[in-house]
């Protein structure tokens, strides 16, 4: 019997020296496979960093791009000038193209009417996109920045000949491909979540 407690010691040892042995190289193991996770990530990244400073480039090279982009942003700011202007002073074209000026009761009704119409227009488009960054936040991931670089580098690419068959803003057109791909994305996680 003594010798039966003296081998069952021994095995019991046996084991638990074992089993600290594995914990050892399992978590030898779990610092490898965590460094060279960090590699890969940083190897990407420092890539990924790469593509995009090229991709860059070729925006600055590319003039046709470059005039949409000011585009975008002078447009907008053009049509901002002519309210602001017509709001201190309105007035319509008449038959000849001559500029009429309201009534002064007139005037103040329409400044009302304009400011309130623009107001709501602006705290309901804010709602709509806060709404949607929302939403492309719970599917945003490594691929959506890898598609709008591809995206953009595309267009960038074939910018000159989408200009004679459309004539649109590129920088529109940028935006309304990937504003289409996010809200594909969204409507098939919508439709996996309700399957």
């Amino acid at each position: 019997q003594k010798e039966a407690e003296k081998k069952a010691r021994t095995i019991e040892y046996q084991f638990n020296k074992a089993q600290e042995e594995v914990k050892t190289v399992k978590k030898k193991t779990d610092c490898e496979i965590k460094k060279l996770k960090n590699e890969a990530k940083e190897k990407e990244t420092f890539w990924m960093i790469a593509y995009m400073i090229l991709v860059l480039l070729a925006v600055i090279k590319n003039t046709v791009f470059q005039k949409d982009l000011f585009a975008c942003i002078i447009v907008p700011l053009r049509f901002w000038y002519r309210y602001i202007e017509w709001l201190i002073h309105p007035s319509e074209l008449n038959i000849l193209g001559e500029k009429e000026y309201f009534s002064t009761e007139w005037s103040w009704c329409l400044r009302v009417m304009a400011i309130v119409i623009v107001v709501g227009i602006v705290i309901a488009g804010e709602m709509f996109v806060l709404k949607k960054i929302e939403q492309y936040r719970r599917v945003w991931d490594k691929y959506s920045i890898r598609f709008i670089v591809v995206s953009l580098e595309m267009i960038i690419i074939s910018g000159d000949a989408l200009r004679r068959f459309m004539p649109i803003n590129l920088v529109v057109l940028f935006g309304m491909i990937n504003i289409a791909v996010m809200e594909i994305r969204i409507y098939c996680r919508g439709a996996n979540e309700i399957h």
